[in-house]
C-alpha cells in the first residue's frame, strides 16, 4: 500500500495514542498524590483545632462548675427558693398534659 505525504500510518497513531494515554496516566497519578497530601494536611489541621476545642471546653466547663458550686455556698436559701420554682413549674406541665 503506498503512503501519502502528510499522512500518519495505524503504527504512526498508535504509537501517539500510546503516548499521550501514558501521559495522561502520569498526569492523573501526580493530581491524585497532590489531592491525597492536601487533604491529609487539612484532616491534621482539622484534627488539631478539635483536640484544642476539646480542651478549651473542658476548661470552660470546669470553671462554670467551680463558680456554681461556689453560689450554691454564698447562696444556699435562693438556691433551695430556685430549685423548688423549678420543680413547681415542671411538675405543672407534667400534669396539664395528662
Amino acid at each position: 500500500m503506498a503512503e501519502f505525504p502528510g499522512k500518519k500510518t495505524a503504527d504512526d497513531m498508535g504509537g501517539l495514542i500510546q503516548g499521550t494515554l501514558h501521559k495522561l496516566g502520569d498526569d492523573a497519578a501526580h493530581l491524585s498524590d497532590r489531592a491525597y497530601r492536601a487533604v491529609g494536611a487539612t484532616s491534621g489541621r482539622a484534627s488539631a483545632l478539635m483536640g484544642d476545642l476539646a480542651h478549651e471546653t473542658s476548661v470552660r466547663s470546669q470553671r462554670a462548675a467551680r463558680l456554681a458550686v461556689r453560689e450554691v455556698r454564698e447562696h444556699p436559701m435562693a438556691t433551695l427558693a430556685v430549685g423548688a420554682a423549678i420543680g413547681l413549674l415542671v411538675s405543672a406541665y407534667l400534669m396539664r398534659r395528662r
